[in-house]
């Protein structure tokens, strides 16, 4: 029997076996494909339960016996809850069981929406622009999953602004985004810096697949990597710039991430640019990664830069 789990975590299968009827194990054994959007929780996947996992932007063809879908409110938005579910009923699985964390109402809300009208297939991609002064407006297409999904992000907005005004006249550059979801700063920096080379990176596959769909859109050549720990070897200390809009939970561990990443990633004298709300905790993390952080406020965030000093650290 082939089985397809949707939206679990390392985390969610050791709870499964710890509190369920079955064991871990068997909850896993089989010829079972945990699928991911985020590179991170596949390799989680793979190192605790020595399972096939696939992570990828769109589920994998079957055919599959059974599907199992965890969601709910706390798991992910409802947008992209309907948008994999369509993609389950489209699959058309033997067998389908949803796992919802939530109200009991919100559950049947979520499956009448399919059951309804089930020949419908929706789109469930949005555009919207953005600009940073000095060029006309870019329309960005973003996906269910991506950072932000049908708007823009002031704070990635704000590094773009910032980052494109000091980078102005200085190309060609090569330039790292971080965490880039479907390409906001990044593209936004490259049409107003000329000879701008980008290179981005992200750890979910829907933010990829987005990224590279409005490098397309924009005749835009740009080197998108699905990754979670920063970037290949082959890439150290060959960067002018790095900027990221590293998520604030975690105590700062992702942000650490990126800060490692940047100060590997950047030549010496190379600059890396982050953006906050408030610089007051990510502040002094970036000043153990680099010898110094300028805070440049902007839009009410506020972008830390540093330079990676000449000499090796």
């Amino acid at each position: 029997m082939k089985t397809l789990l949707v939206g679990y975590r390392a985390q969610d299968l050791f709870e499964r076996g710890r509190r369920g009827k079955t064991s871990t194990a068997a909850w896993v054994d089989g010829d079972v494909t945990c699928h991911t959007l985020d590179i991170y929780h596949r390799h989680a996947i793979e190192k605790a339960h020595h399972v096939k996992a696939v992570c990828s932007a769109h589920l994998p063809e079957g055919p599959w016996d059974v599907v199992k879908f965890k969601t709910g409110p706390k798991l992910m938005s409802g947008e992209l809850a309907l948008d994999l579910l369509q993609e389950i009923h489209l699959l058309k699985p033997r067998r389908f069981e949803l796992d919802y964390e939530g109200r009991e109402r919100d559950r049947n809300d979520l499956l009448a929406k399919i059951k309804d009208d089930p020949a419908r297939v929706r789109d469930f991609s949005a555009k919207w622009k953005a600009s940073v002064p000095g060029i006309a407006p870019l329309e960005f297409t973003s996906v269910p999953g991506c950072f932000c999904h049908r708007r823009r992000d002031e704070g990635g907005l704000a590094l773009a602004e910032v980052v494109s005004r000091e980078l102005r006249g200085k190309g060609p550059l090569r330039l790292l985004d971080m965490g880039c979801g479907c390409g906001l700063v990044g593209f936004l920096v490259a049409a107003a810096v000329p000879g701008v080379s980008l290179v981005m990176v992200d750890s979910h596959a829907r933010a990829v697949e987005a990224a590279n769909m409005n490098a397309r859109n924009f005749g835009v050549e740009a080197e998108v990597i699905l990754a979670d720990g920063g970037t290949p070897a082959r890439m150290d200390g060959t960067f002018d710039v790095f900027a990221g809009n590293p998520p604030y939970y975690s105590d700062y561990r992702i942000a650490e991430i990126f800060l490692e990443t940047a100060r590997r990633a950047l030549k010496p004298g190379g600059v890396c640019y982050t953006v906050v709300k408030n610089e007051a905790g990510l502040k002094p993390v970036q000043d153990r990664y680099f010898p110094s952080t300028e805070v440049l406020h902007r839009r009410g965030y506020a972008v830390l830069k540093s330079v990676r000093a000449a000499s090796a650290e």
